[in-house]
């Protein structure tokens, strides 16, 4: 699994029964394409038929022989402890007549930030007392800040991806990624305030069949991605729209996908399609439009010899297997504030403009540049000191600038 940081993008200045017969035209594969969604099958044949949660494996990949999503089923997702996107994988037809839920949480339901969907970044804490507010994370979260109202240049920024939404406010989040989603990121969050926690991103998703994906013509289907809401109305501080990623030989039926904020205080995510064949397909139910591109090339973003970034330890203490460019530390009271961070590069083939990321529960982030020549070595290894604060969860994320 390559986390947020396999290839250079912007950043901000960072489911048991054999498969039902369906009533859906069969169509023949397409000679000359031999593509491997690399399931392996071992899920065997899904059935989903009611409301489902599967908790996600540490890698967050389910390996499919078949997957069928009933009508009015819903599957959702626990995330795991690396916070992962979903990877869906099956060897033969997914055939979708229900709804995969990935959205984001709203911070004004919660105590603490809203949490982001699978594979999708939290919102910003709130303040405490003196404690100030934090910032949303992700690559594209909303910096903390008031409440005063969304037309203020200081208030809590929202969360961006694809689109930005700022209503005045300076602290709105950077646009991150890119149209064929490689790497699959989810949405950011929104940052907090004073009294309340930023909207969490919504989640990520790639759906690949060695065959097709077929949605069903019910209208009962959908994948819902959408960023959580503000959590005051004094600040326009939501979570973005998450990412949608399918991958076929064939993808047909209407497609009923939602990557916005569910109120419009957060930017918009992205949505990828990519098959040889699109017969029969309909793609006017996807929200928004301009989150929405195509094309034909089959590749799922999890082939070995792509790019990748990993973290190998933090302040001394090693990051745990498939966490990828990401970590936490807590130090106590009394620590050094300046600590190692050690970082790997993967088959970039040249030298590595990275970001080191470090953000405080509250309090503002900061962003560490180090360069890795990956030219000379393969995988190369670089490390940066950064300044890390005691006493409060910090994550650590590494991003390709």
């Amino acid at each position: 699994m390559n986390p947020p940081s396999a290839l250079p993008f912007r950043l901000p200045p960072s489911l048991a029964a054999a498969l039902a017969v369906l009533a859906l035209p069969a169509l023949a594969q397409i000679p000359g394409i031999d593509f491997d969604s690399g399931s392996n099958g071992s899920l065997g044949d899904g059935v989903i038929t009611n409301h489902t949660t599967i908790v996600l494996p540490p890698d967050g990949i389910l390996h499919y022989r078949s997957l069928h999503l009933a009508n009015n089923s819903v599957l959702r997702f626990i995330r795991n402890a690396h916070n992962t996107p979903v990877y869906l994988l099956s060897q033969g037809d997914v055939i979708i007549e229900g709804t995969i839920s990935l959205d984001g949480e709203g911070s004004a339901t919660v105590h603490g930030p809203g949490r982001g969907g699978p594979g999708g970044f939290d919102g910003g804490h709130r303040g405490l007392g003196e404690v100030p507010p934090g910032d949303g994370q992700g690559p594209g979260g909303g910096r903390a800040g008031s409440e005063v109202g969304p037309g203020a240049a200081n208030s809590a920024g929202s969360g961006s991806y694809l689109t930005q939404r700022s209503a005045g406010s300076t602290n709105i989040g950077a646009i991150y990624g890119n149209g064929a989603l490689i790497p699959l990121l989810g949405g950011s969050g929104g940052g907090g305030t004073p009294s309340a926690g930023g909207g969490g991103g919504g989640g990520a998703i790639l759906i690949a069949s060695s065959s097709r994906i077929a949605f069903g013509g019910a209208m009962t289907h959908r994948i819902d991605a959408t960023g959580g809401e503000w959590g005051t109305a004094g600040a326009w501080n939501g979570g973005s729209g998450g990412a949608v990623k399918l991958v076929a030989p064939t993808i047909t039926g209407v497609t009923r996908i939602q990557a916005q904020n569910r109120n419009g205080t957060g930017g918009s995510g992205r949505i990828r399609f990519d098959a040889i064949s699109y017969e029969g397909a309909n793609f006017t139910a996807i929200h928004p439009p301009e989150s929405f591109s195509r094309g034909s090339m089959l590749a799922t973003g999890l082939e070995g010899s792509l790019p990748r970034l990993e973290l190998v330890s933090v302040a001394g203490r090693p990051i745990p297997a498939g966490a990828g460019a990401s970590g936490f530390v807590l130090l106590p009271n009394g620590s050094d504030p300046d600590q190692p961070v050690v970082i790997r590069a993967h088959n970039f083939g040249t030298r590595l403009d990275v970001s080191v990321v470090v953000q405080p529960d509250q309090g503002s982030t900061l962003q560490v540049p180090v360069v890795i020549d990956n030219t000379a070595a393969n995988p190369a290894t670089a490390t940066v000191t950064v300044p890390v604060p005691a006493n409060t969860p910090v994550k650590i994320n590494a991003w390709t600038r």
